[in-house]
């Protein structure tokens, strides 16, 4: 695929068609969420309904809640589970998927015994109720496990992919070059009534803390997520799921980002008939960029990537897909602190709008702002850090 533009034509539609829109198109939707609440997700189900989850503190106590949107108000919060031993952090927090309307699957983490980032994945399924919570990696090393992406399979199944340190279990500081005791990328089948279906090995050596993304096509699956090589490049990597087993690993785009460390940035991926589209981070030759590119051919091939920014971004991409728009959001740099970034292009790559939200923070505690379509807008969840405590705070854009 080969995007239908030429870079000064593409300049010559950003400057004369864009909407570069005021803070005023961002309508506040009264949130949910309470006192002491982070780690905001979206996601948008095959009814068009949208679930918020987050999490909220109290004292040691945590509980991940999560609530409804309908008729351009939140549902009072719901609350899926509490406890004082989870493992909570800014870039690895709990998820919700859905399906008809209803919740599917939701997941959070907790410490085990072994080691400061020793935790594992726990996971409930719904079906007429919550399910009691299971593990759906079954190695129990004292190892990391996280950085879940899940999405529905069937009306009663769904697929998860996580980051696995099962292989890590006992690596020292100076074996971390040692490829046999990298980080790998799982996954597995899992369905309403809590039993694993298959379980699979995507990859055996990737980047150890970066976010993962899964979209589900009418072909099968597709996980995009930062690879690692030999060599320490850390780009972004595609695999497909169909006819039962996982394609090898390729790149969305070689970057060549050398880095023998993790930038705790990964991608977003979205899928609309045979399009895909990925956003993500990269810091190569020493320049930070948000890119975006898109496939043509259910992620066969993608075409050159578009840059979205090279004015010092901090990354933590979202995207989302609608019938005529791709939807990507960024965190950047601003004069203040941070703004997030709002843009929409063509299933070319051809902008179509740009916004601006001024006001956040780049702080960890800020977490990772999300989107979600809804209508012909978008949905915007994000943690607020500016006052005594955070709090989750929601935007429509119409």
């Amino acid at each position: 695929m080969k995007f239908k533009y030429i870079p000064i034509l593409f300049l010559l539609v950003l400057l004369a068609g864009c909407n570069h829109s005021p803070n005023s198109q961002f309508k506040e939707i009264t949130s949910p969420a309470g006192d002491n609440s982070m780690y905001p997700r979206l996601f948008t189900d095959n009814t068009g309904a949208v679930f918020l989850s987050w999490v909220e503190e109290n004292g040691n106590l945590a509980e991940l809640k999560y609530a409804t949107f309908d008729n351009d108000s939140w549902s009072s919060a719901t609350t899926l589970s509490s406890d004082s031993t989870w493992f909570l952090n800014w870039a690895d927090y709990p998820s919700l998927i859905a399906h008809d309307g209803k919740p599917l699957a939701t997941h959070w983490l907790n410490k085990v015994k072994g080691g400061t980032y020793a935790y594992h994945i726990n996971m409930a399924t719904y079906n007429n109720g919550w399910s009691e919570a299971f593990t759906p990696h079954k190695d129990d090393t004292p190892t990391e496990h996280g950085f879940v992406s899940m999405t529905p399979a069937t009306d009663s199944t769904f697929l998860a992919v996580w980051l696995d340190g099962r292989n890590t279990d006992g690596r020292g500081h100076d074996e971390y070059m040692d490829m046999n005791m990298a980080m790998s990328l799982r996954g597995a089948i899992i369905g309403n009534d809590s039993e694993i279906k298959d379980k699979f090995l995507l990859d055996d050596s990737v980047c150890d803390c970066c976010n993962t993304s899964v979209i589900k096509t009418d072909k099968g699956f597709i996980a995009a997520y930062r690879n690692r090589t030999d060599e320490e490049i850390r780009d972004i990597y595609v695999t497909s799921f169909a006819n039962g087993s996982w394609t090898d690993p390729k790149p969305v785009h070689n970057d060549n980002w050398n880095i023998a460390a993790c930038p705790v940035n990964g991608p977003a991926i979205d899928a609309y008939d045979n399009n895909i589209a990925v956003a993500w981070f990269t810091g190569a030759n020493g320049e930070a960029k948000v890119k975006l590119a898109v496939s043509k051919d259910y992620g066969e091939t993608f075409g050159p990537p578009v840059t979205l920014d090279d004015g010092n971004p901090y990354g933590r991409v979202d995207l989302n897909m609608s019938e005529n728009k791709i939807w990507v959001s960024w965190l950047t740099s601003a004069e203040n602190d941070a703004e997030l970034q709002i843009r929409s292009f063509t299933f070319d790559g051809v902008e179509i709008a740009s916004y601006s939200l001024p006001g956040l923070s780049n702080s960890r505690n800020s977490g990772f702002p999300h989107i979600s379509v809804w209508n012909e807008g978008l949905l915007i969840a994000y943690t607020d850090v500016s006052g005594e405590s955070p709090h989750v705070r929601t935007l429509l854009l119409e």
